[in-house]
């Protein structure tokens, strides 16, 4: 099978199945002393089958060696939303408090990239619009912080061999608590209770030119 490249410049970097044929996740991750510092999750569409060909519709990232990274736990999660003729849009999403664990906010991230797979293809796919718009400090709402990342990049999207680098949920669960010293039910409970609103009411907080 074919598969999307994996992102380049991580400790770990893993092809994760999405639970649907035509999606495949990419998991990326640094490790320093039983921390993860820096992760990037993405969510893959295969928009062509002969050739096979791939797209990066969505990363959820955090990076906290950057000063021009997202730190997810000051800026809180966020998805890029990638759309075939139009610019890519970044959405702010509502969560519950994050765990401290890097490695539960990953399995939690790639838990909500697959359960939400068919609403971020209907974006990409520009069957929808994404997210709401932003609530402004007049409407009696905080004004969001606006978030401007990279887009999601091309060379991500490029079709590549398949290799060994495919894990199941399960072997994913593994390396995490591996890399932070602590045990697959951790990650796999801490995950579970993660709780994040769906992308519908998700807030635009930035669109790319």
């Amino acid at each position: 099978m074919s598969a999307p490249s994996l992102p380049t410049g991580y400790d770990v970097s893993k092809h994760v199945p999405a639970g649907r044929r035509d999606c495949l996740l990419t998991v990326g991750f640094d490790q320093h002393q039983q921390h993860i510092p820096r992760f990037l999750v993405q969510l893959h569409y295969r928009v062509a089958t002969d050739p096979i060909e791939w797209t990066a519709i969505t990363r959820m990232d955090h990076n906290e060696t950057s000063a021009l990274g997202h730190d997810v736990f000051h800026e809180g999660l966020h998805v890029d939303v990638a759309r075939r003729s139009q610019p890519t849009v970044h959405l702010q999403l509502a969560h519950a408090p994050l765990p401290v664990s890097r490695g539960t906010v990953i399995r939690g991230c790639a838990n909500y990239l697959k359960r939400e797979a068919e609403y971020f293809i209907d974006v990409f796919e520009e069957r929808r619009s994404p997210g709401r718009p932003p609530s402004w400090s007049d409407g009696g709402e905080p004004t969001p912080t606006f978030i401007r990342s990279r887009r999601v990049e091309g060379d991500m999207s490029r079709e590549a061999p398949a290799d060994a680098d495919m894990v199941s949920d399960e072997e994913l669960t593994e390396l995490l608590a591996d890399a932070e010293g602590t045990t697959p039910e951790e990650i796999e409970r801490g995950a579970a209770e993660l709780e994040i609103a769906p992308p519908e009411e998700a807030t635009v907080v930035d669109v790319d030119e």
